[in-house]
């Protein structure tokens, strides 16, 4: 956008956009803008922020002024909001071009704020605070001034809620239908990318890609198109904007990660899931101190359970006033730690996206255990454990931690033990080493597989199939081998239905293991041969 409107690159345009449609097709505004571009990114909570927010804003100024070889004088201030203004009253006086604002990451320092320090959030953006009057400059310049457009990007639509009146002059665009493939890349951009960076081969359900050796030998190593397509999708797509989007889009910077490998090395990352993105567990974690922590706790809970969650899509929201389960369902949408399922009746479901996000809130559900249980999990021994199941297709040591985590939970208020709870805990664990590509609730022809763990790399020997079931101790405890014989063959009848599915039929070294609890206790552990 920048590019395009800016008078600037006037000069440029057909060598930047001759060959795409927006060169083709070139409107009356282009090449047509001084653009005044901000970029917030750079601002975090543990600076001063206003004066930081102040030199942002004089940068910025200093060096629109450069681009454009402005030299004329105006008063300077001490304040962001007032710099602005006198700068921008001046430049109507020296110049007949109008102004096109953008601005990159307007609430990203806000929504730090919003978790830590909700009385400062309230300082900053509510009335009398520095970033609302900032943006009460840009409206007041836009309806009767210089500025003729503004755009901006953010996460999410709190802190201009939190300014109202101050900036009532915005559209929300974020659920448009028709930017929805703006915001990710489509499969067929997927495979674009695909054909780019390959090399040729006649073989169209081929990768082939070029590694070179010391001894001056080319060597191309190649790869089934399907199969690297189809793991795409699971990791990286699945994303919805719009309850009206006909597609659903891939994580572009996950893909641009994922091809990146290929560049360098000729192979796919070892790890799936950029670090970049796999540390947004603090984020998420954050997210979840927010107001009622309980509350938000139980979605947590309901979403790794995959229970259907409902909710009006939140348009704006106000810390000041209700911040209940619809507004946090719909702040982990804009977020894109849910994303848009289904909508009938006024009401949008939504789900967890892709395997990437899934992987960041197992991660945190692991920490928040580790907390609640005064409890630290030996990670390397978590890792080796699930190794063995991996190499040996045993499995007796990853039950025994299960066991003692799920043993120094027991006395929490929060921890409600059955057969859900327990799935989230050893979803959790088995995700931890990325070994397994991990699905609860599977779906087969004949059913849903409790657990399915489904080799990610090819040095795992075994993959396995789980049947979870658990009883109440007391249950147990009244009338036990009796109940315990009915639960087994119970589960026993569903696995073998459940693997004698088309789709396992060729698998070789499939284990198929059934383990009931009672308690904290595995009382009962099979393998189906």
């Amino acid at each position: 956008m920048e590019h395009y409107y800016d008078l600037a690159y006037k000069d440029q345009f057909n060598d930047l956009f001759s060959d795409l449609y927006i060169g083709k097709n070139k409107t009356n505004l282009a090449s047509s803008y001084y653009i005044l571009k901000f970029d917030f990114s750079g601002i975090e909570r543990k600076t001063n922020l206003e004066e930081d927010f102040f030199n942002e804003i004089k940068v910025t100024i200093n060096s629109f002024m450069d681009k454009y070889n402005l030299d004329f004088k105006f008063r300077e201030t001490n304040t962001a909001h007032s710099y602005l203004q006198n700068f921008l009253t001046k430049l109507e006086d020296q110049s007949n071009n109008n102004v096109y604002v953008l601005i990159d990451e307007y609430d990203h320092f806000a929504n730090e704020l919003l978790s830590f320090e909700a009385d400062e959030f309230n300082n900053v953006f509510s009335k009398g605070g520095f970033v609302r009057k900032f943006f009460e400059v840009l409206k007041k310049k836009t309806t009767s001034g210089i500025i003729e457009r503004i755009f901006a990007t953010g996460v999410t639509p709190i802190a201009l809620d939190s300014m109202t009146s101050g900036f009532n002059i915005a559209s929300d665009l974020t659920s448009d239908p028709n930017l929805n493939q703006l915001l990710g890349f489509t499969i067929k951009e997927v495979r674009a990318i695909i054909d780019q960076i390959s090399s040729e081969s006649p073989d169209e359900k081929v990768i082939s890609f070029k590694q070179k050796f010391k001894e001056s030998r080319t060597r191309y190593t190649t790869f089934n198109k399907k199969e690297i397509i189809k793991k795409l999708k699971d990791y990286y797509n699945g994303y919805s904007f719009s309850p009206e989007a006909e597609n659903k889009v891939f994580n572009s910077d996950m893909i641009l990660y994922y091809f990146n490998s290929f560049l360098r090395n000729s192979k796919e990352p070892l790890e799936l899931v950029d670090k970049n993105i796999s540390s947004d567990y603090f984020k998420l974690e954050q997210l979840f101190s927010l107001k009622d922590k309980q509350n938000n706790f139980e979605v947590l809970k309901s979403i790794l359970k995959k229970e259907i969650q409902e909710a009006k899509i939140s348009r704006e929201f106000n810390l000041n006033s209700r911040f209940n389960r619809e507004d946090f369902i719909s702040l982990l949408f804009y977020l894109g730690f849910l994303t848009i399922s289904k909508h009938e009746f006024n009401l949008t479901q939504f789900e967890i996206p892709n395997y990437a996000v899934k992987e960041i809130y197992f991660d945190y559900f692991v920490e928040i255990v580790s907390r609640a249980s005064n409890f630290e999990v030996d990670n390397l021994k978590i890792k080796k454990s699930i190794i063995e199941i991996a190499k040996k297709g045993e499995i007796t040591q990853f039950i025994e931690i299960i066991e003692k985590i799920i043993s120094k939970l027991s006395n929490r208020d929060f921890i409600k033990f059955d057969e859900k709870y327990i799935k989230i805990l050893m979803l959790s664990y088995l995700m931890l080493p990325e070994i397994y590509n991990v699905k609860s609730e599977y779906e087969v022809e004949n059913g849903y597989l409790d657990i399915a763990l489904f080799k990610r790399m090819e040095e795992v020997k075994y993959e396995a199939l789980i049947e979870l079931k658990y009883l109440k101790n007391s249950d147990y405890k009244k009338s036990g081998s009796k109940l315990l014989k009915k639960t087994a063959a119970a589960a026993r009848t569903q696995l073998l239905k459940y693997s004698n599915a088309d789709e396992f039929k060729e698998t070789e070294n499939l284990k198929k293991w059934i383990i009931i609890f009672a308690g904290t206790e595995a009382v009962y552990v099979e393998e189906i041969k």
